[in-house]
């Protein structure tokens, strides 16, 4: 084959490579569409297969210099890592993190549901039975909520909510980062804590309203950082099933290139998920301790959760 042969039959796809290049000169490969960049990576391939023709049939030829130019600017887009700063945190901030969670719904859908399991399993063992609650309570929650030792009661007014609180917290914290790790326990370890931690929550808000504990009360230092705290676990939970899943499920790949793809993945949440955790511990320490009415901050824990609908809808438009 001539080279003018060769230049006329490859043509029209090394001018589709140039204009990406031209599209992506001052953007990421991430901002195309799936089907734009699936064609963007067929075509280098096949650009990068022409160089290697050229450099072997046509060295001195015309075609060698514009192939290598073409594909070099290419290799480029696809391999070289943005450039960090502000305008990256601020574009994760404002919808790479969101639409991440999107991607990834099923998963996170998963999470609730072992969650909510859990609450309502120890929800309906403390209605039949309060001393059930032992099952899923330290001690320290038993005695907040007014049974001591002896299993006696104290009256609802001696509820120790602020403790509640403060635990739950502490808790919630630490099932986030074990629901993310137990991903590599197969998921057995997610599942665990989501399920366990769902159970602790209900087991409590039974206890205490078996005990005749103020609800409203109870809720307002529940609520205002636990609509993020708990939207933080669900998201941990199912980074710890996408690491499962690469793991027991590698398609293609082999099992390991797919447990690292999987932690990829997963990894991209963490800076999300700290973040979330950060704003509810600032919640917790700033705005639950003040006395102003239960229903104050119920009302800003309703308002806060319709923020973060918003929020996930913007960002996903």
């Amino acid at each position: 084959m001539t080279e003018d042969n060769f230049i006329l039959k490859n043509e029209s796809r090394w001018k589709k490579l140039e204009s990406y290049n031209a599209t992506l000169a001052n953007r990421s490969v991430s901002a195309l569409e799936l089907s734009q960049i699936n064609e963007f990576a067929e075509l280098f391939r096949a650009v990068s297969q022409n160089l290697a023709y050229a450099k072997t049939h046509y060295p001195n030829g015309r075609s060698v210099s514009y192939l290598n130019q073409l594909a070099g600017i290419a290799h480029q887009h696809f391999y070289l890592r943005p450039k960090s700063g502000i305008g990256a945190a601020a574009r994760y901030i404002r919808k790479g993190f969101v639409q991440a969670v999107d991607a990834k719904r099923s998963y996170l859908a998963a999470a609730f549901i072992l969650f909510l399991i859990g609450a309502l399993v120890s929800l309906l063992l403390v209605h039949a039975d309060p001393e059930n609650a032992g099952l899923f309570l330290p001690e320290e929650y038993m005695q907040a909520v007014g049974q001591n030792n002896s299993g006696s009661q104290t009256s609802a007014a001696d509820i120790n909510y602020s403790l509640l609180s403060a635990g739950i917290m502490t808790n919630n914290i630490y099932v986030s980062l074990t629901a993310f790790a137990g991903g590599v326990t197969l998921a057995l370890g997610t599942v665990y804590m989501l399920f366990y931690n769902g159970a602790v929550l209900g087991a409590l808000s039974g206890l205490v309203a078996v005990r005749g504990g103020d609800m409203p009360a109870y809720f307002s230092l529940i609520l205002p950082h636990g609509v993020i705290e708990l939207s933080a676990i669900f998201i941990s939970g199912a980074c710890g099933l996408i690491i499962a899943r690469s793991i027991l499920i590698p398609g293609d790949l082999k099992r390991k290139d797919s447990l690292i793809k999987g932690a990829k993945e997963a990894a991209y949440f963490v800076p999300g998920i700290i973040l979330m955790l950060i704003i509810a511990g600032l919640i917790e320490g700033f705005f639950t301790p003040l006395p102003i009415l239960p229903w104050v901050k119920l009302a800003f824990s309703f308002v806060l959760f319709a923020s973060m609908l918003a929020y996930y809808r913007l960002a996903c438009r």
